[in-house]
């Protein structure tokens, strides 16, 4: 494959991974009974650790009404609780309940992860380490453009 070629199957790849990622969250949020709006922010509470309703706003692109209506979904089915910040009471923060994540998300994303452990099996560890170099510099790309875009 020429250049050219080669990063044409790149994107052509990257756009099915978004539109596949896509089309799982939503099977996983209809499996528990959320919106894949808030299936995501869980992951990004789990990620980046408990968050205020303004920090989940900026991930999320969410505006902060939306994420407000968001966390009163979650906090209702439990899989989120509300505490006021020790260093400043008039800050709220919300924090996921991992253990009901867990016990009720989770059974329906390994099998994902399952399946990528498997695809990982067949590449060496170099190899490995190529593509998560590569995917963790697109990522840091996308946020930028999302960044932009919503600038715009």
């Amino acid at each position: 494959m020429s250049r050219d070629q080669l990063l044409q199957a790149l994107n052509w790849q990257f756009r099915a991974i978004s539109a596949n990622s896509v089309m799982f969250s939503q099977v996983v949020a209809e499996k528990v009974g959320l919106h894949s709006t808030d299936t995501e922010c869980l992951d990004f509470l789990l990620q980046n650790g408990a968050s205020t309703a303004g920090q989940l706003s900026k991930l999320t692109g969410l505006t902060t009404g939306a994420v407000t209506a968001m966390v009163d979904r979650l906090e209702k089915a439990g899989f989120v609780r509300r505490e006021h910040d020790q260093e400043d009471r008039r800050r709220v923060i919300v924090i996921p309940n991992e253990d009901k994540i867990n016990r009720e998300i989770t059974p329906h994303v390994m099998p994902m992860g399952v399946a990528l452990d498997s695809v990982a099996a067949q590449f060496s560890d170099e190899e490995l380490e190529v593509v998560l170099r590569f995917i963790t510099r697109a990522n840091e790309e996308a946020a930028q453009v999302i960044t932009q875009a919503r600038g715009s």
